[in-house]
């Protein structure tokens, strides 16, 4: 390797929602801060920002696509003479958001299930990675429908409870039957107002603490992230505050209120908050879970082109990185910035997005439409989390002829294109492109790369999901093993690959 380097980083990401720049931003400051680290010192390195020109086509109105640059604190940050680091970011998210929704997620999810009887598609994984991935999947989807489930029935019975505490309802002598009555009666002190907007009090109450619980735990989540920023923990506390002494106040107002058989007391409030746990919770879990994960798969994984819907989203999402990796490779496309080597890094399904992006770009790369030692820049593609094995297998519940048929070509195309011999990161431009797959047998998204193991390197790592942190699915970038290299060799951590020491 030359001792000055100019590399840029394609960096694709994975499923549910995320902002711009976020992706990008998050490999360029924990990239910094390994090179700090790997340095000894706290600011050898420094993160920035630049606007190439070009990026976009003549009276295009979107946000100009940023790089975040990595680079040495003592050089010029506009155009360095030592040694940079370029981040760009394949921004695909909302392209696809609010395309489908829980009902029909979910019945994609049960045909996926059922339909592989009838074909070939499987996932290649070993049975106890099946069976935990399908059990933790699973119970999500169990814990779900049974939060919901409990929370209707807390809704009826605090509900009936309420309203015949405050007169409204009482059993008829008749069938123990319920019956509505009073609807206009007084409400607690002689007040002329209806019951139902004294009790519209409380409940507005316990919506409040539970927003304050819910903030609690997603502040607690994401402590690490917030120790840096000490002025947001000041914010959040003093906003949780306002929600319990609101919230209380309004949940206290209600449970010393006098009605005409008595008060609701802490036991029937403390149901009305349990009430909107187990919603917040249940909600958490079905939309935020199955839609925000298996969402973007399920309009991904559709390569029906008939699908005029799905199938188009799909194809934006694919043109949105192969434009970017295009930016990495061509200097008229990104502001006249010529890069000696690039790097694809991509998390979750953004590891079969980039696949296919590779793929596409290779292809293009035979027929002529791309310059062949353009291509060559790309000289490593490293996944974090990939669910490329169960976007394949997805793929393939299709239907048997177009899985036999995509997958033969694929597996000969990925054979041509990738590598998992170390020695191709140093190897001449225009050899096979170096193929790393990192991920934790507890992250039920991702799976070991078994389908093209010959050509893709595996370091399995030892991520543990804990009671508090079930999901560890977002957790590569925060782990020193996936950057740093075991002294014995048998593991190559990605600073090795994006910046390894002359």
């Amino acid at each position: 390797m030359k001792n000055v380097e100019r590399v840029a980083i394609v960096a694709v990401h994975g499923v549910d929602a995320h902002p711009r720049y976020e992706f990008q931003d998050q490999v360029a400051g924990d990239l910094c801060a390994r090179l700090n680290e790997r340095a000894g010192k706290k600011k050898l390195w420094t993160l920035g920002v630049v606007n190439p020109r070009n990026v976009l086509e003549p009276g295009a109105d979107d946000p100009l696509p940023t790089t975040s640059r990595v680079r040495l604190t003592a050089d010029d940050g506009a155009e360095p003479k030592q040694s940079f680091y370029d981040v760009i970011e394949a921004y695909w998210s909302p392209i696809d958001k609010g395309a489908t929704n829980w009902f029909s997620v979910l019945m994609w999810i049960f045909n996926a299930v059922f339909a592989p009887f009838n074909t070939v598609a499987r996932v290649e994984a070993p049975f106890a990675k099946q069976f935990f991935d399908y059990g933790f999947i699973g119970g999500a989807l169990l814990l779900a429908f049974v939060l919901f489930a409990l929370s209707v029935t807390a809704v009826w019975l605090s509900g009936v409870n309420v309203l015949t505490i405050t007169g409204l309802m009482t059993h008829s002598s008749v069938g123990d039957a319920v019956t509505v009555l009073n609807a206009n009666a007084a409400a607690p002190g002689g007040a002329r107002i209806k019951i139902v907007v004294w009790l519209l009090v409380g409940t507005v109450g316990a919506f409040l603490i539970g927003q304050a619980l819910e903030a609690i735990l997603k502040t607690w989540l994401q402590r690490k992230a917030l120790r840096s920023n000490p002025a947001a923990i000041w914010h959040r506390a003093l906003a949780i505050g306002v929600l319990v002494i609101i919230g209380g106040a309004l949940i206290y107002a209600m449970a010393v209120a006098k009605f005409p058989k008595g008060s609701m007391g802490w036991p029937g409030v403390g149901l009305l908050i349990g009430v909107f746990l187990a919603f917040q919770i249940g909600y958490a879990l079905l939309i935020g879970f199955i839609v925000g994960f298996f969402g973007d798969v399920q309009v991904y994984t559709t390569r029906d082109e008939n699908d005029a819907k799905f199938y188009g989203l799909r194809d934006a999402i694919l043109d949105t990185a192969v434009t970017a990796i295009m930016r990495a490779v061509t200097p008229e496309r990104n502001g006249g910035y010529d890069y000696d080597r690039v790097i694809v890094l991509s998390h979750s399904l953004g590891g079969t997005i980039a696949t296919d992006a590779i793929a596409r770009l290779k292809q293009a790369c035979e027929q002529g439409a791309l310059e062949a030692e353009r291509f060559a820049l790309v000289r490593a593609f490293a996944m974090l989390g990939s669910s490329l094995e169960k976007t394949r297998y997805f793929f393939n519940v299709a239907g048997t002829t177009p899985s036999v048929s995509y997958e033969a070509w694929r597996g000969t195309a990925f054979e041509k294109i990738f590598g998992n011999d170390e020695s191709l990161l140093t190897a001449k431009a225009g050899s096979r492109i170096f193929w790393v797959n990192y991920w934790y047998f507890q992250d039920p998204i991702c799976n070991e790369i078994r389908s093209y193991k010959d050509v893709c390197r595996n370091e399995k790592g030892s991520r543990h999901m804990s009671l508090l942190h079930p999901l560890i699915h977002s957790d590569y970038l925060d782990d020193p093993w996936v950057w740093s290299s075991s002294k014995d060799g048998t593991h190559l951590g990605l600073l090795d690959i994006i910046a390894p020491e002359p």
